[in-house]
């Protein structure tokens, strides 16, 4: 294994994989030889976000590590015991989790676990999906090794079983509880954290009854509140803490319809909703990626082949048997990673400034295209932070020096 990586490392990703078999047909993996240049580009994910333009050049630098920041990732449950989550004195970062999904019938697993927002567990390989899913983004977020942010605190937010099923009732339980431990007094204190959201959602579940179904505007109204500022109750509060929303913008076989535009909430939300963004994706040869949706994305990030963290072991990772993940759920978390590098810079930026900073960037796929946020691509480094303009206090919106 490579060790964690300081804040001011300039860390290889060019790294090779040690294939472990779980079954016939599926692999995990460890990760190995990270630094040798003959190795393949397995982190690319992170190679990509310091780079203008598509040449790769198997290097990340890593200014910053997203210290004193917090991520609430709204998922499957997060594997705490990972080794991309562990802290130099054997502690984990993933501070909390709790589980929403008692109400989602349809789907969950039979496995037991105390907590299955801090410990996911499974039944088989097909649970294993949707189990894993949740650490996985947690990993590209903040992971010690492959992540984007690696000193960032992580909370998992439980809103999906194993089958990655969830409703709009999970997801106002999900927000309501983000909102009680922003507020707990032993939770690290922050005026903005992040929130990513890799999934869409229904009101209804067949074969989930819900005699009061919660309406997609409740939940879209609560998210909202969550960006201009709430109190300890969660009523609005311009001088209460605030949450920048990073939306997955879903994929052709997963969240689109029939034409793959971007259809399905919250995704849908991102076009109109200042301090929530929503992302596409994009490959490693510098293209669109062709099974994300389009239309209704604002920025994209690598979401093709990423290397990211399972939890079939401590130290295991998604394997190359049936393939490495995919798909714009693994684009979102790099973009969370991103803004958690920028707050831990400057921790009294707004959900909207963090916003107009990440579409700001320089860095284009070659073929962009308005229907792919006219290819716009986040990243980091190397170009310097654009300069924010005075502002009055809790403006919406801020202005970028050119």
């Amino acid at each position: 294994m490579v060790p964690a990586m300081r804040a001011q490392d300039v860390v290889s990703t060019r790294c090779r994989e040690v294939e472990v078999a779980l079954d016939s047909t599926h692999t995990a993996s460890r990760l190995d030889r990270c630094g040798d240049p003959t190795s393949p580009d397995l982190l690319w994910h992170l190679d990509r976000i310091d780079q203008l333009d598509g040449a790769l050049d198997g290097q990340y630098h890593r200014r910053r590590a997203g210290a004193g920041t917090v991520i609430y990732v709204m998922d499957t449950g997060i594997l705490a015991s990972h080794a991309e989550f562990a802290r130099v004195d054997g502690s984990t970062r993933v501070i909390a989790g709790f589980d929403v999904t008692q109400s989602v019938n349809v789907g969950a697993s039979r496995c037991a676990s105390a907590n299955k927002a801090m410990r996911p567990c499974f039944e088989d390989m097909s649970e294993l999906i949707g189990a894993e899913h949740g650490t996985s983004v947690a990993s590209i977020a903040a992971g010690s090794n492959i992540g984007v942010a690696p000193a960032a605190s992580i909370v998992s937010i439980r809103v999906m079983n194993e089958s990655a099923l969830a409703t709009t009732r999970t997801y106002l339980e999900g927000l309501k509880a983000i909102i009680r431990h922003a507020y707990d007094p032993s939770t690290p204190q922050f005026n903005t954290a992040v929130v990513n959201i890799s999934g869409w959602v229904l009101e209804r579940l067949l074969g989930n009854p819900d005699p009061q179904p919660v309406p997609f505007a409740a939940v879209a109204q609560r998210m909202r509140d969550m960006i201009n500022g709430v109190d300890a109750q969660g009523h609005p509060d311009p001088n209460g803490k605030r949450f920048f929303f990073v939306v997955a913008g879903n994929n052709v076989d997963n969240g689109c319809g029939r034409a793959g535009v971007v259809d399905r909430f919250p995704a849908t939300l991102g076009r109109s909703t200042d301090g929530l963004i929503t992302v596409g994706g994009m490959t490693a040869d510098n293209a669109w990626w062709t099974g994300a949706c389009r239309g209704g994305v604002e920025i994209l990030a690598p979401a093709h082949s990423i290397f990211s963290a399972s939890i079939t072991a401590n130290d295991h990772y998604r394997g190359s048997r049936p393939n490495f993940r995919s798909g714009t759920s693994f684009g979102a978390p790099i973009i969370s990673g991103i803004a958690a590098l920028l707050l831990s810079e400057n921790p009294n930026l707004t959900p909207q400034e963090l916003e107009s900073i990440i579409l700001s960037t320089p860095s284009r796929i070659f073929n962009p295209d308005p229907q792919y946020a006219g290819g716009k691509v986040a990243m980091i480094e190397p170009a310097p932070l654009p300069t924010l303009v005075a502002r009055a206090p809790h403006a919406p919106q801020v202005t970028l020096a050119p």
